[in-house]
């Protein structure tokens, strides 16, 4: 039998996420050399921080905002994929944190994915939201959105 879904198992990996996140961003801040870099990184972990505020308030009032009558079926079955997945995300920045990048390119290839990774979650999660909610996560979205670009352009500054 197959277990049972629960959104709110998406918001405590999210938790871990954007903790590990900022450790992360913390880090590399404090690793690199470049101004522009180090600017990027310190403007990350400040984000990463309030999206963990946002994640625990949403979990602290999970009954305001959280739908939990869906129907079963293809959707549940892909948020249940994309959430085992993820639930291995907090653990991979953890270990990354423990070594060095050989550069700072790679550091930004790795903050890519891991923002790639969050717009596909929170993305599949905002159909477990209530509409009148949903304005909450799709700015969460939109600033990993942001994130994402703002990495995806640094890493074309470094290759010059």
């Amino acid at each position: 039998m197959e277990n049972q879904f629960d959104p709110q198992e998406i918001l405590k990996i999210s938790i871990k996420v954007e903790e590990a996140g900022a450790k992360l961003y913390d880090k590399l801040s404090e690793q690199t050399d470049n101004k522009e870099v180090k600017k990027v990184w310190d403007y990350l972990k400040r984000q990463e921080v309030e999206h963990k505020k946002i994640f625990s308030d949403i979990l602290n009032k999970a009954g305001d905002y959280i739908v939990y009558e869906l129907n079963s079926g293809e959707y549940d079955n892909y948020i249940r994929a994309i959430a085992a997945e993820y639930i291995f995300s907090p653990q991979l920045i953890e270990e990354k944190l423990k070594q060095d990048f050989k550069d700072d390119l790679e550091a930004v290839n790795f903050g890519i994915s891991i923002e790639k990774e969050s717009i596909l979650v929170y993305s599949s999660f905002k159909e477990y939201m209530k509409v009148e909610r949903r304005e909450l996560i799709d700015e969460v979205i939109n600033q990993e959105k942001k994130h994402y670009t703002d990495l995806v352009n640094l890493k074309q500054t470094l290759k010059k």
